[in-house]
């Protein structure tokens, strides 16, 4: 006889089937991919540097594999009615240390992947790991000051949210991204038909341009100095603001927290709904820089990428901890009004951080092919580096009134639930 029937819900049965699943599915598609990789460049002769981006994917896979394998240990032997082992707490002071200090080593590692990133023989099979460490060091420490003596919830439940949000919600927003993006890109497409019919020029700019890019373009600069005149049509320019700042916040605020939802009904304290928040946040986002680096065209893009996504754990973990701790007030005190809140601040912290990305993105170009001095590049980007350094203060000022509050409540009302043990 079980000695503790109560401990296999659906919850943990659920957990231990698709943590299995996942491990499988990920595993076979780093090996499919790196059988793809090998096949490309040995037998079909294709240059190492457009094999990196598969080398990167084949990571990434990997890492998947790697986060599961906690969450199913953990589904494992709560299943078997088993204590969670020592080495999967993350509260422990040690840990805590260990990660406060592990910074340091961000910026070792960076400059080591910029010197790889521009070595494809050797990007190929080091830039992959390199890019896990750039991207997941400071999404790690972020965390760490985030959560810093709020009590949080279980390891268990900590393990869980992040592997559903590394793994489970980055896909389904994905896929919601794109059918909304083409969405907008068809009534883009029948506004621009009817713009053509009344102005012919513009048909022949297109044109033009269609045939430059059929000539063949290999050199990034050039291809962009084509478009730049189609870029800059203010018509583009609004249907990029409505997908980056309004669509896609708009998405990925409202999915973000759907690991969270597991919980409805446990009646979490508002600490436990904003450190949950933190870590769907944190596994979305250590998935979506990690992706971004293969877009990577050389040293240069590479280094771009990990300096400017170190900050995006930030915005990811500030705007899913709204809304976890949105969601938590709604399922302790019925207060959803405050969850209303909560997710429109995420959505609009989201959309301006977006729009003030892509605006800076533009700037270069309406220089008209002038190169920007590194003064005026940091001014495009000093409205995005406030935004950070504002988001940064609202966590730390969240985690204090959060500490506060916890050392006013009742022990009771900061327990975890037996079911989470």
């Amino acid at each position: 006889m079980d000695p503790q029937p109560e401990k296999r819900s659906w919850q943990i049965t659920l957990s231990l089937v698709l943590s299995a699943l996942g491990i499988l599915v990920f595993t076979i598609q780093a090996f499919l991919l790196a059988f793809l990789g090998s096949t490309l460049t040995g037998f079909l002769a294709v240059p190492e540097a457009q094999s990196i981006p598969i080398g990167m994917l084949v990571w990434s896979s990997i890492l998947s594999a790697l986060i599961l394998l906690p969450v199913f240990l953990i589904s494992l032997r709560q299943y078997q009615g088993k204590p969670l082992p020592t080495w999967l707490t993350t509260q422990l002071p040690a840990h805590r240390k260990i990660i406060l200090w592990s910074i340091l080593l961000w910026p070792i590692v960076t400059l080591a992947g910029w010197q790889v990133a521009g070595s494809p023989a050797l990007a190929r099979f080091l830039l992959g790991p390199i890019n896990l460490l750039v991207a997941g060091l400071p999404i790690l420490w972020i965390f760490n000051l985030a959560q810093w003596k709020i009590e949080g919830g279980s390891a268990i439940r900590k393990w869980r949210l992040f592997g559903f949000s590394l793994t489970v919600t980055p896909g389904l927003i994905m896929v919601l991204e794109l059918f909304a993006a083409m969405t907008l890109l068809g009534i883009a497409g029948l506004w621009w038909s009817s713009q053509a019919a009344a102005d012919p020029q513009i048909t022949q700019t297109l044109q033009n341009l269609i045939d430059q890019m059929r000539s063949g373009v290999d050199d990034p600069e050039v291809l962009l100095g084509m478009l730049e005149p189609l870029l800059l049509q203010p018509a583009v320019i609004y249907w990029g603001l409505a997908v980056f700042a309004v669509v896609m916040p708009v998405i990925e605020e409202v999915l973000k927290p759907l690991a969270l939802w597991a919980l409805a009904g446990k009646r979490i304290t508002e600490q436990e709904g904003f450190v949950g928040g933190l870590v769907c946040g944190a596994g979305f986002a250590l998935i979506e820089n990690v992706l971004f680096f293969t877009t990577a065209a050389g040293a240069e893009d590479w280094l771009f990428l990990a300096v400017g996504r170190a900050g995006t754990g930030v915005l990811h973990m500030l705007a899913s901890g709204l809304a976890g701790w949105g969601l938590a007030k709604m399922w302790r005190r019925g207060k959803w009004f405050t969850l209303v809140l909560a997710t429109l601040g995420a959505i609009t912290l989201h959309g301006l951080w977006n729009a003030l990305s892509l605006i800076s993105g533009i700037v270069p170009l309406v220089r008209l092919g002038e190169e920007l001095t590194p003064a005026q590049t940091l001014l495009s980007y000093l409205p995005t580096l406030i935004l950070l350094i504002f988001s940064a203060g609202a966590m730390l000022f969240i985690n204090r009134r959060l500490r506060r509050l916890q050392a006013a409540q009742p022990p009771s009302l900061s327990l975890t639930p037996p079911e989470e043990q």
